[in-house]
């Protein structure tokens, strides 16, 4: 009996210090201790015919800062926002403008819905533009597709 009593004790003395390691975990994991996405850096990334300066992801709203190194004149015929989400994120479309050589521009898609763009939250979006040469006879019509990945700010 006294060897069962002894084996009992030291088991129970053990699940104690599992429990209370155990809630300590949860805790730290309810507080976000274990979020490392937090720590992980923003990036933007485009084709260097444009460059992308900055950026910043807000609640209905994504701005984007791009430079044009393509080295002439251009309009932009479309600009388009979306991510792999179901349903995808849906902002109201950009119209078409005119964008000088060595300029910077700021892309501003508002109205955004979708996609899992919540605030606190990390996303990557893909952001395609369409464009032509403005002193180009034929005017073909080019895409460049970047991405965004960052997290939304909560204002």
């Amino acid at each position: 009996m006294a060897k069962s009593q002894a084996a009992l004790e030291f088991l129970a003395t053990y699940v104690w210090a599992f429990i209370i390691i155990a809630t300590t975990l949860g805790a730290l994991y309810y507080f976000g201790i274990f979020d490392f996405g937090k720590y992980l850096p923003q990036k933007c990334m485009f084709p260097s015919q444009l460059k992308c300066l900055d950026f910043s992801l807000k609640p209905g709203e994504v701005r984007i800062k791009l430079a044009n190194n393509l080295g002439e004149n251009i309009r932009v015929t479309q600009a388009q926002i979306t991510n792999d989400a179901n349903p995808p994120i849906s902002c109201t479309p950009i119209s078409s403008f005119d964008w000088g050589q060595a300029t910077e521009k700021d892309l501003i898609f508002a109205s955004c819905t979708g996609g899992a763009y919540i605030a606190g939250e990390r996303v990557d979006l893909k952001v395609s533009l369409s464009y032509y040469a403005v002193n180009t006879p034929s005017q073909p019509i080019h895409t460049v597709t970047g991405k965004i990945n960052g997290r939304v700010t909560s204002s």
